[in-house]
This record gives C-alpha cells, sequence and structure tokens, in this order.
C-alpha cells in the first residue's frame, strides 16, 4: 500500500489522493487501507518513515568520511538529495506531519536516530563535551532540519539553498563543541542566505 501512496502522490498534480484510490491502485479492498492504518495521515507518517530510512541508507552505502562534523554535513547533503529526488512527493509527505492526528507520530525519535548515526561516537568532538551532547545533539540537528524542510516546503527556501541552509544550521549547533584549532575553518563555511 505505501508503494502505491507513493505512485499515486508522483502521478498527481497536487501530490495527493484519495483512499479510494489508494485501494484501487494497491489492488486492496476500499476498507483494507483504514483497517490496516487507520486513517490517511497515518500512511503519509509511514512514508515519511520510508524516507528517513532511505536517507539512513544512502548514508550507510556512501560512509562519508572524517569527523563527526563531515558526517553530519554529509548526512545534510544526502538526506536534501533524498528529498529532491521527488521535490512534490517529498513535499507532501514531510508537510502532512504538520497535520495534527490523534496520536503523535514517530518521526522525531527516528530523525534524531538518523542525526546520531551521522554523529557516529562523538569521539572526534572536543574532549570537554559533556556526555549530555549524547541526546541533546541530534535532536537539535533535527529540529534544525526540520525547520529548514518547513521553510522549504512553504516555498521560503529554495532546493539550491536547502543545503546550505541546514549546513550553517549544523555548524552553529556544533561549534561549541569542536577543537578550538577547527572553528575558524568552520566559521567560515557559515553563510547566510539572501533574503528572497
Amino acid at each position: 500500500m505505501l508503494d502505491a501512496a507513493e505512485r499515486l502522490l508522483q502521478a498527481s498534480p497536487s501530490a495527493d489522493f484519495s483512499m479510494r484510490a489508494l485501494a484501487t491502485e494497491a489492488g486492496v479492498g476500499f476498507a483494507t487501507p483504514f483497517n490496516h492504518f487507520g486513517s490517511k495521515n497515518a500512511i503519509m507518517q509511514a512514508l515519511s518513515s520510508r524516507v528517513i530510512k532511505r536517507m539512513a541508507t544512502r548514508f550507510r552505502e556512501q560512509r562519508p568520511q572524517g569527523d563527526a562534523v563531515d558526517r553530519v554535513l554529509a548526512m545534510g547533503r544526502i538526506s536534501v538529495g533524498v528529498l529532491l529526488e521527488k521535490p512534490d512527493v517529498s513535499k507532501s509527505v514531510v508537510g502532512s506531519l504538520g497535520v495534527a492526528g490523534p496520536s503523535p507520530s514517530a518521526v522525531l525519535p527516528q530523525s534524531e536516530a538518523l542525526w546520531s548515526l551521522a554523529l557516529g561516537d562523538l569521539s572526534t568532538l572536543s574532549s570537554d563535551a559533556p556526555i549530555a551532547l549524547r541526546a541533546v545533539l541530534p535532536q537539535q540537528l533535527a529540529f534544525t532540519f526540520r525547520g529548514c524542510v518547513s521553510f522549504w516546503i512553504a516555498g521560503e527556501l529554495t532546493d539550491e539553498a536547502m543545503v546550505t541552509a541546514f549546513q550553517t544550521g549544523a555548524l552553529a549547533i556544533l561549534l561549541g563543541f569542536v577543537n578550538p584549532t577547527r572553528r575558524a575553518a568552520l566559521m567560515a563555511q557559515m553563510s547566510p542566505l539572501p533574503i528572497p
């Protein structure tokens, strides 16, 4: 059913689908999507989980080298690349997460896991970095990425500016935890985006 939902989103000019069309596309009875997922919003959340899994898989396949900062920046490029493969579908799927449902989604923990994967064991960050970073950094990186994606969905951030926007946000978060000798080089990579 999720494959069918992705096909319908891709084929629709408005990147949308009806539950009836989903059942038909998946070759199942009309009630089956409701019985399996409960709602269209739950289907969109499941599709969002798929997107996050694709990002993690692509990261593992590419095995970016470098320290935690290098890997986070690589994950940002990879994640934006995954979203831009099907931008209208990505906007519809991720945008649907802003719709209130009867129960919270599981997207934040999945997103935190994605950024934990990128950060690795944090051993390359400054030795005086507190252990609490293991929980704080993945969460803050998840918030930063989601913020960039939200502005992209709203049309305030172009496809081309997504990587730069995330990179600058991620570096602002990580700057205080890197070896002081590296800070100047990282600050040089930070750049404000032009105001549209």
